[in-house]
């Protein structure tokens, strides 16, 4: 993320704050109290503060040619804050069925990767309807290289074709902005779309696919065929490496752990013999923990820590697919919330997720 985009989040909570304390008096219908006026002066102050700061970073990048500009790009964000703000009735592009400009919803995706560690690794494909998916499954009978003697025939072996589908599963999640906010010309109103839906539709994507629902996504903690069960009812070093050892080789270099808190609070108090614990904190840029040289992302999403449960995930998430058969649309309903004076903020995408690759995962099981 860079540090402008950064900067204008800090800068809308700021405005969105302020916005708060007006509407609770407007509501109450009375004076700003002392202390009221002097957390809204406070508020407005630094949000000015920042909108200068954000002013002259974009004006010293223009000037340095960091980032080049893309006149599309820059025309369908312009449009689609228009379309927010109510200055015009329909968008003029209709590079995504005259709902949202695809640079928009390029931002939406791109932000979902920077929110959800599963939904940036895995496998993403852009197909409409249906997909299917060829597996290859050579468990039956695995394809192995030999020694063979001259004029003798080679043994035929070979693994099963299995198909993965992938439906179009349509999801929708729906936010409200105060008029107030949407009129204030500092707010960045594309910004707080982006951010808004990308947040909850990564947050849905992830849950979805590390836990699925019945006749919907497939969840990769249910569904890892792969299982290593503890050997005790308390998370052991042991049973962590037969998990991470279970994954072949050559699905160990960019393989990771996904886990619950509560199992992480687990995992984090283990220590070797020498005193030492699993668990590493990276010193290198702060980001989080390795375990055994492999990255930990913990997630509310995951199963929380019990017995007779699945806790932890191993493997290289481009195993696992998400099918977005269309692109995610936007919507601003002024209408229906102007009796509130606010804005609606919709959005929709058609999505299924699977895991396509079960050699690349495996997961650990508590016992009972």
């Amino acid at each position: 993320m860079s540090k402008i985009k950064e900067l204008k989040e800090k800068r809308n909570d700021l405005l969105i704050k302020a916005a708060g304390i007006l509407d609770k008096v407007e509501e109450e219908t009375r004076a700003l109290t002392a202390d009221e006026e002097k957390e809204y002066n406070k508020y407005i102050e630094e949000a000015d503060g920042l909108s200068r700061t954000i002013k002259a970073l974009e004006e010293r990048r223009q000037i340095e040619g960091g980032e080049p500009k893309d006149p599309t790009k820059e025309e369908e964000i312009r449009s689609f804050e228009k379309f927010c703000r109510g200055e015009t009735r329909a968008l003029k592009v209709g590079t995504n069925g005259g709902l949202l400009p695809r640079s928009v919803a390029n931002m939406i995706v791109e932000a979902m990767k920077n929110i959800s560690p599963l939904f940036e690794r895995a496998m993403k494909f852009n197909v409409k309807g249906e997909l299917s998916i060829p597996v290859y499954d050579e468990t039956s009978s695995a394809i192995t290289a030999a020694y063979v003697d001259e004029l003798t025939e080679l043994t035929e072996k070979s693994g099963e074709l299995k198909v993965v589908s992938l439906q179009p599963y349509i999801v929708g999640a729906l936010s409200t902005i105060s008029n107030k906010l949407i009129n204030n010309m500092d707010f960045d109103i594309v910004g707080f779309v982006v951010d808004k839906m990308a947040k909850d539709l990564a947050e849905f994507a992830e849950k979805e696919g590390l836990t699925g629902s019945a006749g919907k996504i497939k969840g990769l903690f249910p569904n890892v065929t792969k299982k290593i069960t503890a050997t005790g009812s308390t998370l052991e070093a042991d049973d962590i490496i037969d998990t991470q050892l279970a994954v072949p080789t050559g699905a160990q270099r960019d393989a990771v752990w996904i886990m619950h808190p509560s199992t992480f609070a687990e995992a984090k108090k283990l220590k070797t013999t020498d005193g030492q614990y699993l668990l590493i904190p990276n010193m290198v840029d702060g980001s989080g923990y390795t375990m055994f040289g492999k990255p930990v992302f913990v997630s509310d999403n995951a199963p929380a820590f019990a017995a007779s449960t699945n806790v932890m995930i191993y493997g290289d998430l481009s195993g696992y697919a998400y099918n977005m058969s269309k692109e995610i649309e936007v919507n601003i309903l002024k209408e229906k919330y102007a009796t509130q004076y606010g804005t609606g903020v919709i959005g929709y995408m058609e999505i299924d997720g699977a895991i396509i690759d079960q050699s690349k995962f495996a997961v650990l099981a508590m016992n009972a």
